[in-house]
C-alpha cells in the first residue's frame, strides 16, 4: 500500500472500531437540527461586544517584540476585573495559565508580576488563580504533554501559550502543524476553556500573515485573531478575523516601569472601516427602500453580510444603538 492508502485504511479501521456491532455512536457527530445549540459563552466583554469564547482556540499576532506578550498580560488581567482597558470580565472566579516558552524564568517572572500590578496584587506572592509558567528549558516534545496535564489539573477559564511554535519541531510541516492545532482545540473543547496562541508574523514588513503551515493552520481554526502594530509609543490593537463579531480596535503604552497602560486609538483604523461596511451592507438591504420587519431585516442582514442569522441579531442590535437604524411608528425599521 500506498502511504495516503494506509492512511485511509487507518481512518476506516479507526470508525469500524467506534461503529461496533451495534453502528450508533457516530450519530455523535451529527448535527440534530431539532436542539437548540448554545451561543458562544465569552470570557470578557468590550463596548458590548463578547470575546475570547470558552471551548475556542485564539491567536495573538505580531511582530518580533511588537507587544504580543503584553496584549496577553492585558487579557489576563483583565479576566480578574482589571477594567484599564475597557474590558468587562464575565467570569467569578478565573483560572487563568499562563505558559511562556521562549522567555526564561526571569522575563515569564517579570510577565506575571506585571499582570500583579495592573490587579493591585502583591509582586511577591503569588494568587490563586494566576499561575505562569516558564518552559524555556524543557525539551520541545515534553511541552504540550506538560501543557495538557497543568489544564487538566487546574480547569482554567483561558490558557495562554506564549510561543506556540516552539511546541512543534517544524512549524512548516504541514503533518506536525495540523496535528498541534488539532491537539489545542480538543484541549478548548474538552476542558470548556479559551486556549490563546501567540505566534509571530512573516518577517516581511507589509506582511501580517502567521509563520509557516503553523500559521495557516491556526488562523484556519482560531475564533479571534488579534493583531499588534506598534507605532512610535503607542501599540494598536485590531482584530482581524473573528468568527462573530469583532470588538472594536484599541490601543496601549508602555510606562516607565514596563507596565502597559491605556492609549488613544489611531484614528481611521479599523472602526471606521467597520462603520463604511454596515452602511454599505445596509444600503443594500434598503436599496428598495421602504420599511422592513425585524424579522425580514434579519434574514436580509444575515444574506448580504455572509454571517448566520444569530449574528446578524447581535449586529442589528449595535447599529440600533449607533443609530444607523430606526423603528419606525408601525414597529417596523428603516434607515435613519
Amino acid at each position: 500500500m500506498s502511504g495516503i492508502e494506509d492512511k485511509i485504511q487507518a481512518i476506516d479501521d479507526v470508525l469500524d472500531s467506534k461503529l461496533g456491532d451495534h453502528g450508533t455512536q457516530l450519530d455523535d457527530y451529527e448535527v440534530d437540527l431539532s436542539v437548540e445549540y448554545p451561543e458562544p459563552k465569552y470570557t470578557l466583554m468590550f463596548s458590548g461586544i463578547g470575546a475570547l469564547p470558552r471551548g475556542d482556540i485564539q491567536a495573538v499576532k505580531a511582530k518580533s517584540k511588537n507587544g504580543k506578550s503584553f496584549l496577553c498580560s492585558i487579557f489576563a488581567a483583565s479576566m480578574f476585573g482589571c477594567k484599564n482597558f475597557g474590558f468587562e470580565t464575565l467570569e467569578n472566579n478565573p483560572v487563568v495559565l499562563y505558559f511562556d516558552t521562549e522567555q526564561n524564568q526571569r522575563n515569564t517572572a517579570k510577565l506575571a508580576k506585571r499582570v500583579h500590578v495592573l490587579l493591585g496584587w502583591d509582586t511577591k506572592k503569588n494568587q490563586k488563580g494566576f499561575h505562569a509558567y516558564s518552559l524555556r528549558t524543557m525539551e520541545t516534545g515534553e511541552r504540550l504533554p506538560f501543557i495538557k496535564k497543568i489544564v487538566g489539573e487546574k480547569k482554567p477559564t483561558i490558557v495562554f501559550i506564549d510561543g506556540i511554535a516552539d511546541l512543534i519541531d517544524n512549524f512548516n510541516d504541514v503533518e506536525q502543524s495540523s496535528h498541534l492545532i488539532n491537539e489545542l482545540m480538543k484541549m478548548s473543547g474538552e476542558n470548556d476553556c479559551c486556549v490563546c496562541c501567540v505566534l509571530h508574523t512573516n518577517k516581511a514588513k507589509d506582511d501580517s500573515g502567521m509563520k509557516g503551515h503553523l500559521g495557516t493552520m491556526l488562523l484556519q481554526k482560531a475564533s479571534d485573531v488579534f493583531e499588534v502594530k506598534k507605532n512610535g509609543d503607542t501599540f494598536s490593537v485590531m482584530e482581524t478575523d473573528c468568527r462573530n463579531q469583532p470588538i472594536a480596535d484599541f490601543a496601549f503604552s508602555i510606562d516607565g516601569h514596563g507596565i502597559p497602560t491605556s492609549a488613544d486609538t489611531p484614528k481611521d483604523t479599523r472602526e471606521q472601516q467597520r462603520v463604511d461596511g454596515v452602511k454599505k451592507i445596509l444600503d443594500r438591504v434598503f436599496a428598495n427602500g421602504g420599511e422592513l420587519s425585524y424579522t425580514d431585516l434579519c434574514k436580509s442582514y444575515a444574506l448580504h453580510a455572509g454571517i448566520a442569522e444569530s449574528s446578524a441579531k447581535r449586529t442589528i442590535a449595535k447599529i440600533k444603538r449607533d443609530g444607523f437604524i430606526v423603528v419606525t411608528p408601525n414597529g417596523k425599521y428603516s434607515l435613519s
